[in-house]
């Protein structure tokens, strides 16, 4: 027998089951929510304190950046920033392998060391209009000054 079609409130039901729960620990709310998003702006509150205060026994505002050290969680992003389970975070984004430096790209990362040395602080427009490197693709697939990457 085919199951009937699922309607706006099934799924209604079923993110409110998933996401409004008995308050319980921190660490068993971020695992059940699977991702929290985060955001450092107080107006009215953090974000990720908006979302704790509901779902945490005795949460109090900052008690997730408290605690952040101990807990087995992440930082990432994805669309937004936020934290996640340890165990869940190799699946937020597929990573391309860390990629080993050519001799050419080895002798632009000693030359932009040492302009920054010289100068101390330095402004990313400042290396690219020393040494105008070009672009590249950044982590978001756009395109990026390698300059300011080497940096």
């Amino acid at each position: 027998m085919p199951k009937p079609p699922l309607t706006l409130h099934d799924l209604r039901r079923h993110a409110i089951a998933r996401t409004f729960f008995t308050p319980t620990t921190l660490p068993r709310a971020i695992t059940k929510l699977g991702f929290v998003q985060a955001d450092p702006i107080r107006a009215p509150a953090r974000a990720q304190d908006l979302t704790l205060r509901q779902r945490v026994a005795d949460y109090r505002a900052g008690d997730l950046e408290r605690r952040y050290p101990k807990l087995a969680i992440e930082e990432d992003f994805f669309v937004n920033y936020g934290f996640l389970p340890r165990e869940l975070h190799h699946l937020m984004h597929p990573r391309e392998p860390r990629t080993a430096w050519t001799k050419a790209r080895w002798k632009q990362a000693h030359a932009v060391l040492e302009f920054v040395r010289e100068r101390g602080v330095v402004h990313p427009k400042d290396v690219d209009a020393q040494f105008a490197h070009g672009k590249t693709i950044n982590w978001f697939g756009g395109s990026s000054n390698a300059s300011t990457q080497l940096l």
